[in-house]
């Protein structure tokens, strides 16, 4: 009875506001009625009916749509209903397309409930809220005017902000301008700091040229000195060579001359060898006799030995001869060691004036190979002062020709710096003419 009652309620609370759409506890169970019910609820509330009939966008189509083409209202209400109850407070309900497809009474009496009760508090803020905005609404006058005030103000500050952009954009041209003539001024200045670090440079340049100058002029007088000196040695070399030749034929003639003294020393000694040979025989002879003497000797005493009768009478006359030949040999042996004194005296003094004269050859081959050294030591000497000299003739051509060609290239390098510092001259002179030019006009 009590739910019976509430639907009741409801239904004649429903009347009283929709009299043109007025429900009964039959129609709760009718699809239809509570379609109709609910969008008469959404036009009290503001919704747009045709928002929720239209089908969605031909983008998020698919080729399911068009099996529930004809469910798509009940869908949108579904979620139209469901959206309205999830803002309530402390309430969770979620509707279902059955719900509405297949309505009964419980559940559609729940939605109705819930819509109306929802409809009701919106209509009564709403009715709170008019006399604001009825007072809100008398001042639009007021509003009109202080909007046109305030169109006037932003008309006047577009005409301001207008004035201000034009002069911003007089001043950005002042300040382009401004900065084109600095720059013209920075390209004046560096053009003038080029020209002279050009003229610097060339100043440099011709400084180099004088130093490379005065450094070939001392490289000349050195040269010059240089060739005095050589001169001087020349004249000095030739002199020594020519009395180092005079002293090497001195010493070739010192030479001969002991040769020659060694010659006859050797001729002497030849004569006394002669001598000697002329002596050899006498000393045979006495060599001879001595060996009879020993003979006679070993005879003698043979003799002794025998009968001493028998031989009496011939031992006066064997010592008469005995005596007679020793006497013979004290001669001979005292002619045989005068001899032999003599020959080795000979022979000494021919050992010593051959050592001698061995000596002196050895002296004399040494000097002439010495004397042969210096000569050619000499004629060496010679050659290389004929080629330093031939060579200093070259150094000095050449120092000439170089002395000429620095002279020449000094000369055409004056004359190329003149003619660059002229041109220089003529192109600084040109460009500040011009720049004059255009600043005046």
């Amino acid at each position: 009875m009590a739910l019976t009652y509430t639907v009741e309620t409801v239904i004649a609370n429903w009347n009283g506001n929709f009299p043109d759409y007025t429900l009964t506890a039959e129609d709760l169970k009718k699809p239809h009625a509570m379609m109709g019910a609910l969008f008469k609820v959404f036009d009290r509330l503001g919704i747009d009916r045709d928002a929720i009939l239209a089908p969605p966008p031909e983008a998020e189509r698919n080729e399911n749509v068009y099996f529930y083409w004809d469910l798509l209202p009940v869908i949108n209400t579904t979620r139209v209903v469901n959206h309205l109850i999830l803002v309530m407070p402390d309430y969770s309900m979620t509707n279902t397309i059955i719900q509405l497809i297949q309505p009964n009474i419980n559940t559609s009496n729940s939605i109705i409930l819930l819509l109306y009760n929802l409809m009701i508090f919106q209509e009564e803020r709403m009715s709170h809220i008019a006399p604001y905005e009825e007072e809100i609404f008398s001042k639009t006058d007021k509003v009109k005017i202080l909007k046109d005030k305030k169109n006037n103000l932003m008309e006047l500050l577009n005409k301001q902000f207008a004035e201000k952009a034009e002069r911003a954009g007089r001043l950005k041209n002042i300040d382009r301008e401004m900065k084109q003539y600095e720059e013209e001024l920075k390209q004046e200045k560096e053009a003038v700091a080029k020209d002279k670090q050009e003229l610097e440079a060339i100043q440099k340049e011709f400084r180099q040229l004088d130093i490379i100058l005065e450094q070939k002029k001392s490289h000349r007088d050195a040269l010059v000195t240089e060739v005095s000196k050589k001169r001087a040695l020349r004249v000095y070399d030739a002199d020594d060579i020519k009395a180092q030749v005079e002293q090497a034929a001195q010493n070739v003639q010192d030479a001969e001359e002991k040769l020659n003294m060694l010659r006859t020393t050797l001729m002497q000694k030849d004569n006394s060898l002669k001598n000697l040979q002329s002596i050899k025989p006498n000393l045979d002879i006495a060599n001879n006799l001595l060996y009879e003497i020993i003979k006679l000797s070993d005879s003698l005493r043979d003799y002794e030995n025998g009968d001493a009768e028998s031989k009496e009478g011939e031992q006066a006359d064997l010592d008469a001869e005995l005596s007679e030949l020793e006497a013979q040999f004290a001669e001979l042996s005292t002619a045989r060691a005068e001899a032999n004194r003599k020959r080795q005296e000979v022979s000494l003094r021919r050992q010593q004036e051959r050592a001698k004269a061995q000596s002196d050859i050895r002296d004399a081959e040494d000097n002439d190979k010495k004397c042969a050294e210096k000569s050619k030591k000499a004629a060496k000497r010679v050659m290389e002062l004929q080629e330093l000299t031939a060579q200093y003739e070259k150094e000095k051509a050449v120092g000439l020709e170089e002395l000429s060609n620095i002279k020449e290239n000094f000369i055409n390098g004056l004359k190329s710096i003149d003619e660059a510092l002229l041109k220089k001259t003529l192109d600084a002179k040109e460009k500040i003419e011009a720049r004059l030019r255009k600043r005046q006009g």
